[in-house]
């Protein structure tokens, strides 16, 4: 048991819950991680696109920008093991669509004082943008991110227990209780319905390609708005793609994500080779427009997730991350981007141990 006699339970071991355990035992809590998958990080901490946000990404954001960039490198420094530094990263604002237009973007990033160099490398269209940066943004590598966190939770005596969904009489047994289940927060607290709360569910897809060569080892997002993105997956020599309407599946509102029969299968699985339902060829179609090259890319497969976004904030795209107390014991962490993780979890720390006082 910790130094300070307290246990705590963490339901979720995405990386925001991991995260939470490490930082609660290194401050003296008895910790139990739980999470109903086979392993940590299965879900949308092990299928996105793997950036490290610094702000170029959310211009109509101030408040996710100064998140980005106040957390991020906190998270760099914590996992710098996992961290790759060395791919180009590309924004390009899009000629027509944009939320925001070239000299727009150039502003915020000037306000906010977020480096780039206007540049224009050989593999966008440039009749198709309006401007494009290069910046210094980082990504992670998800399987070395993943056998960091799982040597340092055992390392640090948490209790993992997986396979395992927890029922709400099991969770009376702890002092205190922190909820990081992203998509499956309502899920989690089944048992208590007063505390569910509404949310933006998306069934997404990414599909993971071989690039040509004139793509391999850059990042690239086209903004702002129904756009795409593709960025290194790991050291595997492939990329994985986004795209802001060709990703989603389904997208529904409530206190549980609606998941088409079809994808209920394939749903956090890994890389999906030949999937039955796929959006892969809408993705090319989109993409070849302001990046020819993509026409050459070959599927190698896609991943599926459900991201969860807050209700109402396509305005601005914000992606906050929320930390509150629900009754004084239990404490739940709704998830933004992966770089505040670190901060979420010591924020949480900080939370448990001043109710100690």
């Amino acid at each position: 048991m910790g130094n300070n006699g307290k246990t705590v339970a963490v339901i979720g071991a995405g990386i925001f819950g991991a995260n939470a355990a490490l930082e609660l035992s290194a401050a003296g809590f008895s910790v139990t991680l739980f999470d109903k998958a086979s392993d940590i990080m299965q879900a949308a901490s092990g299928i996105n696109q793997y950036r490290m946000h610094r702000g170029y990404h959310y211009p109509r954001s101030s408040d996710t920008i100064r998140s980005c960039m106040e957390a991020t490198p906190l998270f760099e420094e914590t996992f710098k093991e996992a961290i790759m530094s060395h791919q180009p990263h590309y924004y390009a604002i899009a000629k027509e669509g944009s939320k925001v237009s070239g000299d727009e973007y150039l502003s915020i990033l000037r306000e906010h004082n977020l480096p780039y160099t206007i540049e224009t490398p050989a593999h966008i269209a440039p009749s198709m943008v309006d401007v494009i940066v290069r910046v210094e943004e980082t990504l992670y590598d998800p399987a070395a991110l993943r056998r960091i966190v799982a040597a340092r939770l055992q390392a640090a005596g948490v209790t993992l227990m997986l396979n395992t969904e927890v029922h709400a009489d099991e969770l009376d047994a702890f002092d205190y209780v922190v909820v990081a289940t992203y998509a499956y927060f309502n899920s989690a607290i089944k048992d208590r319905e007063a505390l569910h709360r509404d949310y933006q569910y998306e069934v997404c897809e990414k599909p993971v390609v071989e690039m040509p060569e004139s793509l391999r080892g850059i990042s690239t997002v086209i903004m702002d708005g129904p756009f795409m993105c593709f960025d290194p997956l790991g050291d595997s020599g492939y990329a994985v793609m986004g795209h802001v309407e060709h990703a989603i599946h389904k997208r529904s509102f409530g206190a549980h994500p609606e998941v088409p029969e079809a994808l209920v299968l394939l749903l956090n699985k890994g890389i999906v080779e030949n999937p039955s339902v796929t959006n892969f060829a809408s993705f090319i179609e989109a993409g070849a427009k302001f990046i020819p090259a993509l026409t050459d890319a070959r599927h190698v497969g896609s991943m599926y997730t459900i991201r969860t976004v807050l209700p109402k904030v396509d305005a601005t795209d914000e992606r906050p991350t929320i930390i509150e107390s629900l009754d004084h014991r239990v404490f739940t962490i709704y998830s933004g981007k992966v770089g505040n993780s670190v901060q979420a979890a010591r924020d949480v720390v900080a939370m448990i141990t001043a109710s100690l006082a």
